[in-house]
C-alpha cells in the first residue's frame, strides 16, 4: 500500500512510477492490497461490535447491581437522577463499566476501559451506546471512540430485529498506523443466536488516514447488501466473511473497485473489479 501511495503522490513530479500505473496487473494488486488493508480495519471493528454484544449479555443477564474492581453493574438507573445525553426518551437504563487497564483485570487479551449504556432491553426501543477508551482487542488493534445502536420499532419484527449502528472513533493497527473510522450500519438479524443466524447489512463507511494522508470510502451497492450466515463459519469468525453481496470502493488517490462477495455460498471467494473493467478473484 505504501508503495503505491508514495508513486500516486510523486506522480506530479517525476515519472518513475508510470511503468506500474500504465500496468493493469498492477493496478489491481494495488487495489487488492487497499482492499485488504480496509478489510483488516472491518474485521478488527467487528471484534470490537463482539465485546459490545458480549457487555449486553452481561446486563441482560444480572439481576442486581455489582461490584468486582474489575466490572461495574448499575441496573435501572432513573434517567431524571443521572441524565445522559442520547437516552432522553427512556425513563431508566442500565450501565456497565469495565475496567481492564489493570493486570488482574484483563480479559479475552483485551484491555482498556470502556462504558456501556443500555435502554429499552425488553421492548423495540432498544438503544445502547459503547464508550471505548484505549481498547486494545485481541489481534492488537486498538479503538478510542464510541459505537451506538438503536433498534428501529417500525422495521423489527418478533423474528426479524433491525438496528441502525454508528461508529466514530480512531483505530490503530499493532504496527502504530491509525486511521479515523467512521460508519453507519443498517443490520437485520433472523434466527439470532441460532446456528442458522443470517446477518444482512448495508453499510457506508470511511476511513482517513492519520499517519498517513489519504481517505477511503465504501458503500452498499443498491439491492446487494452483506450477508452472513453462521452456518458456513463458526460463531465468531463468520462476520469476517460475507458470502453475499457487493461494496463500491472509491478514494483520495485514485483507487475504484467494486467488490462482489458472491451468491450466498459458503466460501470465502471475492472479485475485484477495476474502473477499467479488468477483474481478479481471490479468497479473503
Amino acid at each position: 500500500m505504501r508503495k503505491f501511495l508514495i508513486c500516486t503522490v510523486a506522480l506530479g513530479l517525476m515519472a518513475s512510477c508510470a511503468e506500474d500505473i500504465d500496468d493493469n496487473v498492477s493496478i489491481q494488486n494495488s487495489d487488492k492490497e487497499n482492499f485488504e488493508m480496509y478489510n483488516s480495519l472491518d474485521v478488527a471493528m467487528d471484534s470490537f461490535d463482539l465485546i459490545s454484544e458480549q457487555a449486553s449479555l452481561e446486563v441482560q443477564n444480572s439481576s442486581k447491581s455489582s461490584n468486582n474492581g474489575c466490572i461495574s453493574i448499575d441496573l435501572l438507573i432513573p434517567f431524571a437522577d443521572n441524565p445522559i445525553s442520547g437516552f432522553e426518551e427512556y425513563d431508566y437504563y442500565s450501565r456497565m463499566i469495565l475496567d481492564y487497564t489493570e493486570e488482574q483485570c484483563q480479559f479475552d487479551d483485551w484491555t482498556g476501559k470502556l462504558e456501556y449504556y443500555v435502554a429499552g432491553v425488553f421492548n423495540q426501543k432498544w438503544k445502547d451506546s459503547t464508550v471505548f477508551k484505549n481498547v486494545r482487542g485481541a489481534e492488537g488493534y486498538t479503538f478510542d471512540g464510541y459505537r451506538i445502536a438503536e433498534q428501529k420499532a417500525e422495521l423489527s419484527t418478533e423474528t426479524t430485529k433491525v438496528f441502525d449502528v454508528r461508529i466514530d472513533g480512531v483505530i490503530t493497527e499493532p504496527n502504530g498506523d491509525s486511521y479515523r473510522y467512521t460508519a453507519n450500519r443498517n443490520f437485520e438479524f433472523e434466527n439470532r443466536f441460532t446456528a442458522d443466524e443470517v446477518i444482512t447489512l448495508q453499510e457506508s463507511s470511511y476511513v482517513e488516514g492519520i499517519t498517513q494522508t489519504f481517505f477511503m470510502r465504501s458503500e452498499s451497492v443498491s439491492g446487494a447488501p452483506l450477508v452472513y450466515k453462521v452456518a458456513c463459519f463458526n460463531r465468531y469468525n463468520f462476520l469476517r466473511y460475507p458470502v453475499q453481496g457487493s461494496l463500491d470502493f472509491s478514494s483520495s488517490f485514485g483507487v475504484n473497485f467494486n467488490i462482489d462477495f458472491g451468491d450466498g455460498a459458503c466460501d470465502k471467494e471475492v472479485t475485484l473489479t477495476g474502473d477499467n473493467g479488468d477483474s481478479i478473484v481471490f479468497d479473503l
